[in-house]
């Protein structure tokens, strides 16, 4: 085998398949690059056995060829490389050789014939949505995903197929996301949990041009340009989201998304650092924002300009859950929909985009906590 590559062309297609290489692994086979060269296509596959992709490139080489090499060995010293055209090859000792103007590195390399692969993946269904859609809705919403994997569904997003729509949910239990999009051209009901690692990966190789998504049971498969990405499906039943979605939040708050987070972010730093908690005060036109650290002899309070209609109310919210809500609300201004101190608060964006709706949901927080 022998070809000659650019380092910044070869890096880009490490740096994408980088992220499957698990970093312990009981199995170190999995801690390698499978290089596949077949009709002068270069292709590099990982798998943790959870996830999976395999990207690829047109070069020019003398043979084809299968080979596993160390990832992080290959990927670090491809990266360290300046800007220049290199030649991979390799010998009779099972060694890829990196050769530049000034240097050879050598990296032992292994058969592939031990090398796991995912489970032949059978579609079931499928359908077409634009990357940057996909994008938005994945962004939007896997921030609000569990981090305890005792609650494995909610570890995940769920995607959500209904007849000319497609919905994208989150949740911790401490607040909720729902992105939908309307008139989505779709005859599918179906529900899948998408993994939050596979979200994170995926996130890094969307690109704005339509993407064929499939799906069985267990696996969803994405080919996005050059890239084929598979993962399995977290099989678990999602919590009914929509039960805890309140139907009566009368009282309506709007205010600048700017000088909400700004404001946030100063009046966090005199909360308990055991509740982190944020006191709102509202009234007609006036959004007084508090917090007291008992422990350290410390509160501060600042206003904000806002509109308000309905009853005068104090609530409480952990500050890192309402400032990462309203940290993805993209748009100027963010309206609150309140009930009562101890119900649900449910916040969207004043003005929403054609044919999507967004819906975030915070648990608010027991007052004097």
């Amino acid at each position: 085998m022998e070809f000659k590559i650019n380092t910044l062309e070869f890096e880009k297609l490490l740096n994408r398949v980088m992220p499957i290489i698990p970093t312990r692994s009981p199995m170190p086979i999995l801690e390698h690059f499978l290089l596949s060269i077949k009709d002068n296509m270069l292709s590099v596959f990982a798998t943790d056995m959870q996830i999976s992709l395999e990207t690829s490139m047109n070069i020019t080489s003398s043979q084809d060829i299968n080979v596993l090499v160390p990832a992080k060995l290959l990927h670090d010293t491809i990266k360290t490389l300046p800007d220049t055209d290199i030649k991979i090859s390799s010998d009779k000792n099972h060694k890829l050789m990196v050769t530049t103007d000034t240097g050879v590195f050598k990296i032992s390399y292994l058969d592939p014939a031990d090398f796991p692969h995912m489970p032949p993946f059978q579609e079931l269904y499928h359908f077409t949505i634009d990357g940057e859609k996909l994008r938005n809705a994945l962004e939007t919403t896997s921030f609000a995903a569990s981090k305890e994997e005792a609650r494995v569904s909610m570890t995940g997003v769920l995607l959500e197929l209904k007849t000319n729509e497609i919905r994208f949910v989150s949740t911790d239990g401490h607040r909720l996301v729902k992105l939908s999009y309307l008139n989505f051209e779709n005859s599918i009901e179906k529900k899948i949990i998408i993994p939050g690692r596979a979200v994170s990966v995926v996130l890094k190789l969307l690109e704005n041009r339509d993407i064929r998504v499939s799906f069985n049971d267990a696996q969803i498969r994405m080919e996005i340009g050059n890239n084929v990405f598979i993962s399995r499906l977290i099989e678990d039943q999602y919590p009914n989201y929509e039960s805890v979605i309140p139907l009566e939040n009368d009282n309506i708050l709007e205010a600048s998304k700017e000088d909400l987070i700004k404001v946030l972010r100063r009046i966090s730093l005199f909360t308990s650092t055991q509740t982190k908690q944020v006191k709102f005060a509202i009234t007609k036109d006036i959004l007084t924002l508090s917090a007291e650290n008992i422990d350290l002899g410390s509160e501060a309070n600042e206003k904000i300009l806002c509109e308000y209609i309905g009853t005068p109310m104090e609530i409480a919210f952990n500050s890192s859950y309402i400032s990462d809500v309203i940290s993805n609300i993209h748009t100027d201004k963010v309206r609150f929909k309140l009930n009562n101190p101890t119900r649900a608060c449910i916040l969207e964006p004043v003005v929403k985009a054609e044919n999507e709706d967004v819906l975030m949901l915070v648990m608010p927080m027991r007052l004097n906590v």
